[in-house]
């Protein structure tokens, strides 16, 4: 199993330069695209590589962006702007922003202004879901579509959408099965690890991460638990960043099993399927609006009477918490994190109605401060345990 991980972490190691490769060989066209929630099967149906935009490394500091952006921009904003005005994202043939928050709708457009790709587009998303949040989305896909046939060439039919959505299902169903691998045979992988398996493939063809997948699974599947004891977990926040590894593999030496997640780039990128038939960019609406509950977006009663109404992103942790017989939370939360930092508020409220115990750690780009992150986990495990 470690030389199959060795794979994956590769890929994770070496960032972009797959797809550098990728392109090389091919001759083909990378579209990066930031934050959660981007249709990566129609840039896939175009013939071009959908490659994710993250931040840094946290040991790379922020030397350019913020004599552009305010500082209290959040990692993500900062860090892939930082990368833009290196030159490290020139690779890129285009970049695709879902606007999911207040932040990416304020500041991306500085990111053309001031390092312009050959190709850029946003995409406007509803914080609602309901019958005109659907027309909306769809027509803002479409606009994608036509965006990207204008700029790539070739007409996106949809079979050829069809096709890619199936090779983008078998990937997330493959993922789904080592998230149950996870919660069955707790410590069989490390939180890092099975981080570097999803991440890489964001950044690598679907076709060749499938092929690693399928290799790595019976390997789990044959392995055996090494909980010894350990305290199960689960963590949850960081909707578009990567979670520092360091903070992983400590909250796993103090003594946790991780055996559930409620990161994007974790159990939320996988989670829903594209399905039916006909029309595949409605679809791939219904998969949108159809997803897990999360901080982003609301029921439209929730508009009506908040007062009186939870938040269904509380409910769906508390059923993750369930289903993964986790004795608490870890949450990990980007600073300046505003649509998580708002949510957070009613959930801790509903945890603390259903006795669910939780910890909150903010982390901001950089070397986290190990030390007192370790106070607060070891302090919260040995409050849990037992």
């Amino acid at each position: 199993m470690k030389e199959t991980l060795a794979k994956f972490k590769e890929v994770y190691d070496r960032r972009y330069e797959i797809a550098k490769e990728w392109k090389g060989a091919t001759k083909g066209k990378a579209i990066g695209y930031t934050g959660m929630y981007f249709p990566e099967e129609i840039v896939h149906a175009a013939g071009a590589l959908p490659v994710a935009i993250f931040e840094e490394s946290e040991e790379e500091p922020i030397t350019l962006a913020d004599k552009h952006l305010m500082v209290n921009s959040c990692e993500l904003v900062r860090s892939a702007y930082n990368s833009l005005l290196k030159g490290e994202l020139d690779f890129l043939d285009g970049l695709v922003i879902p606007l999911i928050c207040d932040q990416l709708r304020f500041f991306t457009e500085v990111y053309q202004e001031d390092h312009p790709l050959p190709f850029f587009h946003q995409i406007w998303l509803s914080y609602r879901r309901d019958v005109k949040s659907k027309d909306n989305l769809l027509s803002e896909l479409k606009r994608l579509k036509e965006s990207l046939e204008a700029y790539l060439g070739p007409i996106i039919f949809p079979e050829t959408l069809w096709e890619s959505i199936q090779l983008y299902n078998e990937n997330r169903a493959l993922l789904r099965r080592l998230y149950e691998l996870r919660r069955g045979k707790p410590g069989t992988m490390s939180a890092a690890d099975l981080l570097k398996v999803i991440v890489s493939g964001m950044w690598m063809p679907k076709e060749e991460h499938n092929k690693l997948l399928n290799e790595l699974i019976p390997k789990l599947e044959a392995a055996e638990a090494l909980t010894d004891g350990k305290t199960r977990v689960i963590l949850a926040g960081y909707p578009c960043c990567i979670p520092d590894e360091r903070v992983l593999n400590l909250i796993e030496e103090l003594g946790a099993v991780v055996v559930d997640d409620d990161f994007y780039v974790g159990g939320r990128y996988f989670a829903t399927d594209v399905k039916g038939d006909g029309d595949p960019m409605e679809a791939l609406v219904d998969s949108f609006l159809n997803r897990p509950p999360d901080s982003i977006t609301h029921e439209p009663t929730h508009y009506l009477n908040v007062s009186s109404l939870e938040p269904d992103y509380a409910d769906h942790l508390v059923n993750v918490v369930r289903k993964s017989k986790a004795k608490g939370i870890i949450f990990l939360r980007v600073m300046y994190c505003d649509p998580f930092d708002f949510e957070f508020v009613w959930v801790k409220e509903r945890l603390d109605n259903e006795n669910i115990p939780y910890v909150s750690i903010i982390t901001e780009h950089g070397p986290a401060p190990l030390e007192a992150i370790r106070t607060r986990v070891e302090a919260f495990l040995e409050m849990i345990k037992g």
